[in-house]
């Protein structure tokens, strides 16, 4: 969940984060961190990266105006700066913070690749502009390997695993259409990816979903990959959580399917660093390819949240 405050402070934050990169501005100078450092390292898993990013107006006598505040990574976990343009007064500052869940080595691996590392890392930078320049900050998140576990039984894996690797999802294609409910129906490459690359805030042009349509969405990737693994590694969900949960996918509670989320997601993760089985092909993590093959096929839906 996101959250922002005004943080009214004497002293000017500034833009250098130890390691990270810093653009100097007179009017307005910007500092993310993550877990209140400028750098951290995922060392088990789950792991949340608690991130903040305040951006301080610098000038001596006058107000400032905000104009953007980017962080194209973490846009794909749903980073956004509310109420732009903001004028900022004098010594004064806006926070916006962001928890980030990485329940894997493969959730964090594939944001790395997608920052452009191959070393496991990635410190993409947060960009703040304002009429007379930009100011530049970094904070570094570094993926500690997981440790194999050879006793959790069949293997699974989250999220983050299949966004990036295209030829297990083709093979769990092989055994028929992926029902999603409301959400969509996927048969194809194109569009699982689109469900586990799309943005559970907004559709596809660009609209906003409402409270209803953005649950259901964030429910239906975790069935999604619920599903994959148990077709492809026959890890079979307990107590029909699977089935319980498609069956919340078509209702209207929407506390209930945070619930199911939160327990798929659990289920996923449940075996993550497990071997795969003896032939299992996993094929390279390609993520800038399968993101971009995505096309997310969900579309609203009528109603919304039971009360």
């Amino acid at each position: 969940m996101k959250a922002w405050s005004k943080a009214w402070t004497g002293a000017a934050c500034a833009a250098v984060l130890g390691m990270a990169t810093s653009a100097q501005a007179h009017d307005l100078t910007c500092t993310k961190r993550v877990n209140g450092q400028a750098a951290v390292t995922a060392s088990a898993y789950p792991f949340t990266a608690n991130y903040s990013f305040e951006v301080t107006n610098t000038h001596p006598t006058l107000p400032s105006l905000l104009l953007t505040a980017l962080d194209p990574l973490l846009l794909l976990k749903g980073f956004s700066f509310p109420e732009l343009p903001i004028l900022i007064p004098v010594g004064e500052s806006i926070t916006q913070t962001l928890p980030v869940v990485l329940d894997s080595f493969d959730d964090c691996e594939t944001l790395a690749l997608i920052d452009g590392n191959a070393d496991a890392n990635f410190d993409n930078s947060f960009t703040a502009t304002f009429d007379l320049g930009l100011s530049v900050s970094t904070a570094r998140v570094t993926c500690g390997a997981a440790t194999p576990d050879l006793t959790c039984g069949a293997a699974t894996r989250t999220l983050g695993y299949y966004q990036s690797h295209l030829v297990p999802l083709t093979a769990c294609l092989l055994s028929g259409t992926i029902d999603l409910g409301p959400v969509a129906a996927v048969s194809t490459d194109i569009g699982v990816q689109g469900i586990l690359w799309g943005n559970p805030d907004r559709y596809l042009n660009g609209d906003p979903r409402n409270e209803l349509d953005r649950a259901r969405f964030l429910l239906a990737q975790q069935v999604l990959v619920a599903t994959c693994n148990q077709r492809l590694f026959g890890r079979v969900p307990p107590d029909n959580l699977l089935s319980d949960a498609r069956t919340s996918l078509a209702g209207v509670a929407c506390g209930g399917m945070e619930v199911f989320t939160s327990r798929l997601r659990a289920f996923n993760a449940s075996c993550s660093a497990g071997p795969f089985p003896l032939g299992f092909i996993s094929g390279p993590a390609t993520p800038l390819a399968a993101r971009a093959l995505g096309i997310d096929p969900s579309l609203p839906t009528p109603g919304g949240c039971a009360q």
